[in-house]
């Protein structure tokens, strides 16, 4: 299986772009994973920007290959524990899943088109988090759940 994370824009915080390539690295050693960066349109300031929103959710689904199943992260998705997670995820792995892609949207969220698209909803827990953020916390399960499927030992 391929893991891919679809997001807008490219990582800014230099913590958590220091975060995630360093999960990215580790989970290339089990099993191939990449980020999609997709094009995030120019924002508005001062508040929610329903057209930038729109155009990003247009970028977010052409980004994603035919034939994905795709996984959207999104605040009412099914809340996971690490253990739940674990078996979800090695149940896509073993039923033949071949491209898995995470859908992270930006800070106005994920249109209800892209949610719609989406095979799975999954939140991270009930409070919003930066999309950075997210995507840390993200591959980081990722890792935790790929790692305890091949018994390797999870980093302390």
């Amino acid at each position: 299986m391929r893991i891919s994370i679809a997001a807008p824009g490219k990582l800014k915080h230099p913590g958590a772009i220091a975060y995630a390539d360093d999960y990215m690295k580790r989970i290339q050693r089990i099993m191939p994973v990449h980020r999609v960066p997709v094009r995030s349109p120019r924002r508005r300031h001062g508040g929610f920007d329903r057209a930038a929103r729109s155009a990003e959710a247009d970028n977010l689904l052409r980004s994603i290959p035919a034939g994905s199943v795709v996984c959207a992260l999104d605040v009412e998705g099914r809340v996971f524990d690490s253990h739940s997670f674990l078996l979800w995820l090695v149940g896509l792995i073993e039923s033949g899943t071949r491209d898995l892609v995470f859908v992270i949207g930006g800070p106005d969220g994920l249109e209800h088109h892209v949610i719609e698209a989406s095979n799975y909803r999954v939140s991270l827990g009930p409070l919003v988090l930066p999309h950075d953020m997210a995507e840390v916390v993200l591959l980081e399960q990722i890792y935790r759940a790929l790692t305890r499927w091949k018994g390797f030992p999870y980093h302390r």
